[in-house]
């Protein structure tokens, strides 16, 4: 939206004078306001380092665990494995576990449904 607004000029001579002008309105800012969050590092340097130092230690012990925790269940479906179990099977039963049992019947009725339409029932 364009507004007649008055500037001054300086014109030849040094003489002033109001001339009108249409001032240009900036366009709306939309969405949410840039939050502005200090640095640590900059504002307490040696406190922020060491806060930061620590917490990137305790991301790599838990990346640690979890890899320990993966080799483990690696070991355990290699030991169900070498006893004849169907390891594919487990982690089926696995994943069901994990889900409610409301979720777990619709899906059985689904594959149901659609294991009679394709006669394979």
């Amino acid at each position: 939206m364009n507004a007649l607004t008055m500037r001054t000029v300086r014109g030849a001579g040094g003489l002033t004078r109001h001339v009108p002008s249409f001032a240009v309105a900036a366009p709306a800012r939309r969405g949410r306001k840039p939050r502005i969050v200090p640095d640590p590092i900059k504002t307490n340097g040696e406190a922020a380092a060491e806060d930061m130092r620590l917490l990137i230690e305790r991301i790599e012990r838990m990346d640690e665990e979890i890899r320990n925790a993966q080799d483990d269940r690696r070991d355990v479906l290699a030991e169900a494995r070498g006893r004849g179990y169907d390891t594919k099977a487990m982690l089926d039963i696995i994943a069901r576990r994990r889900k409610s049992r409301e979720d777990v019947a619709e899906r059985d009725a689904i594959m149901e449904t659609y294991l009679q339409a394709l006669g394979m029932l």
